[in-house]
């Protein structure tokens, strides 16, 4: 097989019960599966092909999205920051007027190459430090750091970019019952030279959590998460055009079908399914981490001058409640998810793939045998949609523009629990 479809496993040490495991591809550090044992039943949680190399037709699936998440307006846009000027020309590839996730070549279809923790630019030493003494034994192997170099004008955005992609597996803290471990996915850029760039990073991955389960439905259905219930701390929805594009306004999720308050997915769900940007609502007394690092700061703290900075440890060591929770009590899994985003775009895999369906899943792993519609849960953490076009709708939000002086740095951390007791067909 390829080296960029060539997983790399990121495990917590057996001795943890039950364990978990994430396998990564050098291909858009794509996350190819995430393994649970619960009561001797093996579940993943993620759909997708069998096959890592099914990626190249299966897209956006799993897969980290840039430089810009999510659908932006075709033809030239000047950006405007701190008396930087750049032109950007997003290229179309969804439709004439609409750039979806960064281009026809996004960073979803980059090879993304593997660092050794002490060649990482974008991390400080104790930021290095705290990855490293992350891992609980000798044996395992629990973090790993990605990086790419997206060139001047790669898909019409300007400047060139260096990226680095930190992807943690963490152990349960002591007493945190029934917690597994977590996932922390954390981006880093920088520019190279002087000038403005948008970005707008997230994963695009679909969760299910009962399609593991065998044996208990017939056919497909099982596949569905409509079943599932969901909780998502949003304030607003965006209102979206025909072509999918954002309009400029929110709408108040209160008393509509986007008010998700450990609600069945399937109660009041819409025609056409969900496929919505929530803005998530105010959190008063939580420390986030910064979207932008000083890079001056940064420097420093880089080269051992001035102050230490360490916002791996902050994220690691978070305890902030959860923005969104997706569970399900046939399979009695649950995961909890937290980010310094302002919001998520919730869709449910709409449009049914007839292209390829894990065999754990109950596929055969070969073409025409996918997904049904409403499938997955893709649960994708970014800044809101357009936002370096219309910053104005959400002011109160990060313009996703990135400048010479700054790094980009943003997370998502999920944190995994099981419900034994509530665990059927295991």
């Amino acid at each position: 097989m390829e080296k960029r479809y060539l997983g790399e496993w990121l495990t917590l040490p057996s001795a943890l019960t039950p364990p978990l495991a994430v396998e990564v591809l050098p291909h858009g550090v794509t996350i190819h599966r995430i393994i649970i044992q619960v009561e001797g039943k093996t579940h993943d949680i993620l759909i997708g092909p069998e096959n890592p190399k099914d990626y190249e037709t299966f897209k956006y699936t799993n897969t980290i999205i840039g430089r810009y998440a999510n659908r932006v307006w075709v033809g030239e846009h000047t950006v405007k920051k701190d008396g930087f000027e750049r032109l950007t020309r997003p290229v179309k590839n969804e439709s004439p007027e609409v750039s979806l996730h960064g281009g026809l070549l996004g960073f979803d279809f980059a090879v993304w190459q593997r660092l050794p923790l002490e060649n990482a630019k974008l991390f400080t030493p104790a930021e290095i430090r705290t990855i490293q003494n992350s891992s609980t034994s000798e044996s395992s192997d629990n973090t790993a750091i990605y990086a790419h170099t997206s060139e001047d004008g790669d898909q019409g955005y300007p400047g060139e970019l260096y990226l680095e992609t930190l992807v943690a597996l963490l152990p349960p803290a002591k007493g945190e019952k029934g917690k597994v471990g977590s996932i922390v996915i954390l981006y880093r850029a920088r520019l190279v030279n002087e000038g403005v760039t948008p970005i707008n990073l997230t994963h695009h991955w679909g969760f299910n959590l009962d399609a593991s389960l065998q044996g208990d439905e017939s056919g497909k259905d099982k596949l569905s998460v409509k079943n599932h219930r969901l909780s998502i701390k949003a304030s607003h929805t965006a209102e979206l055009l025909p072509n999918s594009l954002p309009s400029g306004k929110y709408c108040p999720v209160g008393g509509t079908v986007h008010e998700h308050n450990d609600k069945l997915i399937k109660d009041g769900f819409p025609n056409h399914g969900y496929d919505h940007y929530y803005l998530l609502a105010p959190r008063p007394g939580v420390k986030l981490a910064q979207h932008r690092l000083s890079a001056k700061e940064f420097d420093a703290a880089k080269a051992g001058q001035g102050e230490e900075l360490d916002i791996v440890k902050e994220i690691f060591e978070s305890t902030n409640e959860m923005v969104v929770e997706l569970k399900s009590e046939k399979s009695g899994l649950k995961v909890d998810f937290d980010s310094n985003r302002a919001g998520l775009m919730f869709y449910t895999n709409n449009h049914p793939n007839k292209q390829f369906r894990k065999k754990i899943h109950g596929g055969s792993g070969t073409k025409d045998d996918g997904y049904i519609n409403g499938s997955a849960a893709f649960l994708e953490f970014h800044e809101p949609l357009s936002a370096f076009l219309n910053h104005e709708a959400t002011p109160n939000t990060t313009d996703t523009l990135l400048t010479s002086n700054e790094i980009y740095n943003n997370f998502v951390r999920v944190d995994i629990f099981v419900d034994s007791e509530g665990v059927c067909g295991s």
